[in-house]
């Protein structure tokens, strides 16, 4: 195990309206407003969610795409910049829920699009957490 401590810099609250895509969203507000790191958390409602599953011996994220309005119980994840280019990375996971009560979880993948709300928060933190590619997951993992 590796780990940092850092200390709070700013509280950044979003709120994203029908048809805003979450991930595009949150890098856009990012990249305008120099957050370069933090932890996210939100929620709201997205429709037709697709989440990532990764597969370890593949090493590629599958695709789950589903087909009804739902709920976001919890979307979570990081901030950081990629160490060799300097893009900014939102790494978030999203926990959903049809209108049974039923959940889907998995990696938020591009294109999840708010129905009604999206309520986020960004807490920044003052140090800048980068990401590096890992050669065994072909991944871009933490460093810390």
């Amino acid at each position: 195990m590796k780990s940092t401590i850092d200390k709070l810099k700013r509280v950044h609250y979003l709120k994203l309206e029908k048809g805003d895509d979450i991930l595009e969203s949150i890098v856009s507000y990012c990249k305008d407003n120099t957050v370069s790191s933090g932890a996210v958390l939100g929620i709201g409602a997205v429709c037709n969610p697709s989440l990532g599953y990764f597969d370890l011996d593949k090493k590629i994220y599958l695709k789950n795409d589903y087909d009804f309005n739902a709920e976001i119980l919890n979307c979570s994840g990081n901030i950081a910049k990629n160490a060799e280019t300097g893009d900014y990375i939102a790494h978030l996971h999203m926990l959903v829920g049809d209108q049974k009560g039923n959940t889907f979880g998995g990696h938020l993948l591009p294109g999840n699009k708010i129905t009604v709300t999206g309520e986020f928060v960004i807490f920044e933190t003052e140090t800048t957490l980068t990401r590096a590619l890992d050669n065994e997951f072909k991944l871009l993992l933490l460093n810390i």
